[in-house]
C-alpha cells in the first residue's frame, strides 16, 4: 500500500466504509491430490476434491504464520472456532478454483524465468553477486530442495499473474480522489475545553448496596479458571554438558569428514548473450558465431563486444562479467560448459533457455580443505552435539519407562538423570507455551494425572525434548469473592458516576455557548486540525470538529472521549487545499487498489461458480451450530 494509506489508515478505511464495501479473500497456495477417499472428501470443487488432509495442511500453515506473528501471545487452540474452520475451507476452495482456471488457460512461468528471479533476489545476494551459501541457507530452513522451490515460485508467480491482470483493471476516478483528498485534508481551526471526570470523583460515592448488585449481575467479570500447580522435568541432549572430545576423537572426525570442511571448487565466468526470444533462432545463431569469430580473434575485445552485443542486462555494462560461482546456480547446459574447461578457455557458442552464449572462464578457485588447527574447535562442538545426541536417544526409552512405571514421584528421573525440577503455577486448560504446549495440558487434566497425582507419560513436545509433569495442586474453577474486588468494583462504579455528571456538565457548557456565543469556558489557544494531521487531538474530537457545515462556522459542537472526559470545542473557520497533480495521482492508486479488493472477490466468486462448489460436511458450512446438530 501506498505511504499515505500507511499513515492514515484509519482514515482511509473509515471512508472506504463509506464509499466502497470491499471484501476480499485472502487466500494462500496448497497443493491438492485429484484422488482421494470420499469419506475423507469436505468440499469439492469441479472435478477434484478437497480432503481433510489439505484442510490440516492449510490450518497447520495458518497456525506457523500467527506463531510467528504474534509471539508468546499464539494460542495452538486460536481457529479451533466454526469461524475460522469456514474460513480456511472458503480460502481451499478459492485458491482451488484458481489453480483450475490456471490450468485450463495454460497460464504458467517458465522454469528459466523464476530461476532468473531467484538469482537476482537480493535476499540471496552477497556483496552484488548470488551467493550458491546464502540460498543453499534458506532453503534448508524451509526444508525444501531447490526444485520443490522453484516449481512453487513458478506456481506463485502464475498466480499472481493470473490475480493481477483482474486487479490491474481497477481505476479510481478523478472525482472520487478529489473527494478523498477533501476528506482527509479539510482544515479547521478549533479551540476546546477539556472537562474531566476526576473533578466530580469527590463528588461522588457507590453504596455496599450498589456495590453488591453490581458483583452479582456481572459475576463472569469476577470468574477464576480452573487452573493446576505444576512441577515437571525435561530432558534434552541439552542435560549433558560434561561431554569432551579427545585429541583422538577430533582427528578421526577430521580424517572421516574431510567434505565438511572443504571450500567447493569455484569459477569466475563472463559471457554474451544473444538472445533467442522475439527473433529468430537461426538469426541468433549466426550473430552468436560471429561474436564468437571477433572475440577469437582478438580475446582483447571480450569486454567491448559485451557492451555492445550483449542481452544480459546484468552483466552486459560490466563487459560480461559474473563473478564468482559454484555448482547448482547456472542453469545446467552453462554450468556444463564452465566447469568442463580450465581458466583461459573460450567456448562457445552454448545453447541455454535464453539463448546462445559465448563464454569465458576468467579463473579458478580449486576446492580447498580446511586444515585441523582451523575446525579443531567445530569439530569439538560438533562433536558434543553427535555425543548429546546418542546418549539421549540412549536414555528416552528408559526416561519415559521410569515416569510410568514410578509415577508416584519425578524424583527417580531426577536423582538417574541429574535433571533439575521445575515448576509452573496457573495452567489453566487453554495455557500453552513452547514447553507446556497443548498435549502436556491435555495430560496434566487427564483423570490419572489431575485425580491420582501421578507423572504424566513422557511427551514429545518438540525434536528430542521429552517432558514429564505431575500436578501438585489443583484449582477448581471459582469466582473472586466479593471482599476481594469491592475496591475494583467501588472505583469503576465512581468512573462510571463520574462520567455520567461530567457528560451533563459538558453539554450543559456547550449548550450555554450554541445559545448565547458566551459561557464560562476557557477555551485553549486555537489550533489547525485534520483527518490527516489530529495535532495532538483525539479521533472522537477531531471527528466532532469536522462534523458542523463549513458554511455554518463559527460553531460549537462537543464529544465525550472514551476516558469519560468532555470536550467542548468552538470550530472557527475550515480551510481547503488543491492536491498537486501528484496527490491525486496518489489518491487515484490508492483507490484503485481498494476498488481492486473488490474486483478480485467478484471474480475469484465467478471461478467457484464456473467450476461448482459442494460442501460435503455440514460442520464446514457457515452457520453451522453442533448444538442443532442430532448427529453431534
Amino acid at each position: 500500500m501506498l505511504q499515505a494509506f500507511r499513515t492514515h489508515k484509519r482514515w482511509m478505511m473509515f471512508i472506504a466504509m463509506i464509499f466502497i464495501i470491499p471484501s476480499f479473500v485472502v487466500t494462500g497456495i496448497y497443493s491438492y491430490n485429484r484422488m482421494s477417499d470420499d469419506e475423507n472428501d469436505i468440499a469439492t470443487v469441479g472435478d477434484t476434491s478437497i480432503t481433510m488432509m489439505d484442510f490440516d495442511n492449510a490450518k497447520r500453515m495458518a497456525l506457523d504464520n500467527l506463531r510467528r506473528q504474534m509471539g508468546n501471545s499464539f494460542k495452538a487452540n486460536m481457529l479451533d472456532t466454526q469461524e475460522a474452520r469456514v474460513m480456511i475451507l472458503n480460502n481451499l476452495i478459492a485458491e482451488r478454483a484458481l489453480m483450475l482456471e490456471m490450468t485450463g488457460d495454460y497460464v504458467s512461468v517458465g522454469e528459466a524465468d523464476a530461476i532468473n528471479m531467484i538469482k537476482q533476489a537480493p535476499a540471496f545476494q552477497r556483496n552484488g553477486q548470488f551467493s550458491t551459501e546464502v540460498y543453499k541457507q534458506f532453503l534448508n530452513s524451509m526444508g525444501k530442495s531447490d526444485e520443490q522451490f522453484v516449481q512453487e515460485l513458478r506456481r506463485d508467480l502464475s498466480r499472481e499473474m493470473l490475480i493481477n491482470s483482474v486487479a490491474g483493471t481497477s481505476l479510481g476516478s478523478t472525482a472520487m480522489a478529489q473527494r478523498i483528498h477533501d476528506l482527509l485534508t479539510e482544515t479547521r481551526t478549533v479551540r476546546t475545553y477539556t472537562i474531566l471526570p476526576s473533578r466530580y470523583m469527590d463528588k461522588v460515592s457507590v453504596s455496599d448496596e450498589e456495590a453488591q448488585k453490581y458483583y452479582a449481575d456481572n459475576q463472569a467479570l469476577f470468574a477464576v479458571p480452573e487452573s493446576v500447580d505444576i512441577e515437571y522435568v525435561v530432558l534434552s541432549p541439552e542435560i549433558y554438558t560434561d561431554i569432551k572430545a579427545s585429541e583422538d576423537d577430533i582427528k578421526t572426525f577430521y580424517e572421516q569428514n574431510p567434505q565438511r570442511f572443504a571450500t567447493p571448487e569455484q569459477r569466475s565466468a563472463s559471457h554474451i548473450l544473444i538472445a533467442t526470444a522475439g527473433v529468430e533462432e537461426a538469426a541468433a545463431k549466426k550473430e552468436a558465431d560471429d561474436v564468437l569469430a571477433q572475440v577469437k580473434a582478438d580475446p582483447k575485445q571480450f569486454e567491448k563486444l559485451a557492451k555492445e552485443h550483449s542481452d544480459d542486462p546484468g552483466s552486459a555494462q560490466n563487459g560480461g562479467k559474473l563473478g564468482f560461482f559454484g555448482r547448482g546456480m547456472m542453469v545446467p547446459e552453462f554450468e556444463q560448459a564452465v566447469f568442463n574447461g580450465k581458466k583461459g578457455d573460450i567456448v562457445g557458442p552454448v545453447k541455454t533457455a535464453f539463448g546462445y552464449h559465448i563464454i569465458r572462464i576468467d579463473d579458478v578457485r580449486a576446492q580447498q580443505i580446511k586444515p585441523l588447527d582451523e575446525v579443531r574447535d567445530e569439530i569439538q562442538s560438533l562433536y558434543v552435539q553427535q555425543k548429546a545426541m546418542e546418549l539421549f536417544a540412549e536414555d528416552a526409552e528408559t526416561f519415559s519407562n521410569m515416569v510410568y512405571e514410578q509415577s508416584e514421584s519425578l524424583d527417580p528421573v531426577i536423582e538417574r538423570f541429574k535433571l533439575k525440577k521445575q515448576t509452573a503455577q496457573g495452567i489453566t486448560r487453554d495455557y500453552e507455551d513452547q514447553l507446556i504446549n497443548q498435549g502436556v495440558v491435555e495430560a496434566l487434566y487427564s483423570f490419572d494425572v489431575l485425580s491420582d497425582k501421578r507423572n504424566s507419560n513422557a511427551i514429545e513436545v518438540a525434536p528430542n525434548t521429552l517432558i514429564s509433569a505431575r500436578v501438585v495442586e489443583h484449582h477448581p474453577r471459582s469466582t473472586k469473592a466479593f471482599a476481594d474486588v469491592k475496591g475494583d468494583i467501588v472505583t469503576a462504579l465512581k468512573n462510571q458516576k463520574a462520567a455520567q455528571l461530567t457528560k451533563v456538565e459538558g453539554e450543559k457548557e456547550l449548550a450555554q455557548w450554541q445559545t448565547t456565543k458566551k459561557g464560562n469556558t476557557k477555551f485553549s489557544e486555537k489550533v489547525e486540525v485534520s483527518r490527516e494531521n489530529p495535532n495532538g487531538l483525539g479521533f472522537d474530537v477531531v471527528t466532532a470538529a469536522l462534523r458542523p457545515a463549513a458554511q455554518a462556522l463559527p460553531s460549537y459542537t462537543g464529544v465525550q472521549s472514551q476516558n469519560g472526559a468532555y470536550v467542548v470545542i468552538e470550530v472557527l473557520d475550515s480551510k481547503k487545499t488543491e492536491p498537486t497533480p501528484e496527490e491525486l495521482a496518489m489518491r487515484k492508486a490508492e483507490l484503485a487498489q481498494l476498488y481492486s479488493l473488490a474486483e478480485t472477490n467478484v471474480y475469484m466468486d465467478a471461478l467457484q461458480n464456473k467450476f461448482g462448489v459442494q460442501i460435503l460436511k455440514d460442520e464446514y458450512k457457515p452457520g453451522y451450530n453442533p448444538e442443532e446438530d442430532p448427529e453431534h
